[in-house]
């Protein structure tokens, strides 16, 4: 299932919370009956995050051990690849009792029949995360359910105007295309079918939409890396006795990316490379640096 298609089957905002969800490493379980098509979707979902690295279960790694191994420089090398796990339905119950974090991990289950099954492996899904998002797929009906996390407590804005950014400019490399090649033919020279099928960009219209959605996460990836470095450097600064902040307003200019509020990235850089900043942030327009007044607004 194309992921695109798939969204356009769910409710309004479903994908700003999927995209969040991905974005802060929040573990997705999908749930479904047919394991090859849950399957698929995982691969999907694990390609709109390229910038981690993709690690399959019971193919990458076997054991605790072998994850550990993986992931060993996450917490020495800042540079290196963040990873994400892709847990194939065939799998996924072994994972589950083997594993004790599931954070940034994508599980696909196949629905059992029994329905005291389907509430064992949910309580036992809900002791390995507090966060969490399922993902139902049936034949007639898709579904999604955030457990542990309270939407009214969360700003969504970077993940709406992402997709109301692929939209529009989908649509205008559609139509575009569309011009290009009506301004070659005139309608008499083709028949009505012919012409159709000439102007029909429904396949790459997917390609498209996967292409922007990748530029604009990546950006997103690529301002908030270059937040994390400067805020580290000023977190060294603090370390060493030499007390700054930094203004919002600064921080955005600098890192010449101002399409997230300042505490989506925050909360980014927390999920992603473990560092609470948020202390760095200041809210006035000056910050001490020992016994001087430094401004940091420009």
């Amino acid at each position: 299932m194309n992921f695109f298609t798939f969204l356009d089957k769910l409710k309004r905002n479903y994908n700003s919370i999927i995209l969040y969800c991905l974005l802060d490493r929040i573990p997705i379980i999908v749930l479904g009956e047919d394991s090859d098509k849950i399957d698929n979707f995982l691969i999907e979902l694990s390609e709109l995050v390229d910038f981690r690295k993709d690690y399959v279960f019971y193919t990458d790694f076997i054991s605790i051990n072998d994850y550990e191994n993986l992931i060993s420089n996450e917490n020495i090398d800042y540079n290196s690849q963040r990873a994400h796990i892709r847990c194939p339905c065939s799998v996924s119950i072994k994972a589950l009792n083997q594993f004790d974090n599931i954070d940034s991990w994508l599980i696909g289950l196949i629905i059992p029949e029994k329905k005291d099954e389907v509430v064992f492996i949910k309580n036992l899904i809900k002791e390995k995360a507090k966060d969490l998002l399922f993902i139902t797929i049936s034949s007639d009906t898709i579904s999604i359910k955030l457990e542990g996390i309270n939407l009214k407590l969360i700003d969504l804005a970077l993940e709406q105007n992402t997709f109301k950014k692929i939209s529009q400019d989908t649509e205008k490399s559609i139509a575009k295309m569309k011009r290009v090649l009506s301004d070659k033919i005139t309608t008499n020279q083709l028949d009505k079918d012919l012409l159709k099928t000439l102007l029909d960009f429904e396949e790459e219209k997917n390609e498209l939409k996967k292409n922007i959605f990748k530029r604009e996460v990546q950006n997103f990836y690529s301002g908030s890396k270059r937040a994390f470095f400067i805020l580290s450097r000023l977190n060294l600064l603090n370390d060493i006795g030499i007390q700054t902040r930094i203004g919002s307003k600064t921080l955005l200019e600098t890192i010449d990316y101002e399409e997230a509020p300042i505490e989506r990235i925050l909360s980014f850089i927390d999920k992603e490379w473990g560092e609470n900043f948020s202390p760095l942030i200041e809210d006035g327009k000056k910050a001490f640096m020992g016994d001087k007044i430094v401004s940091l607004w420009g």
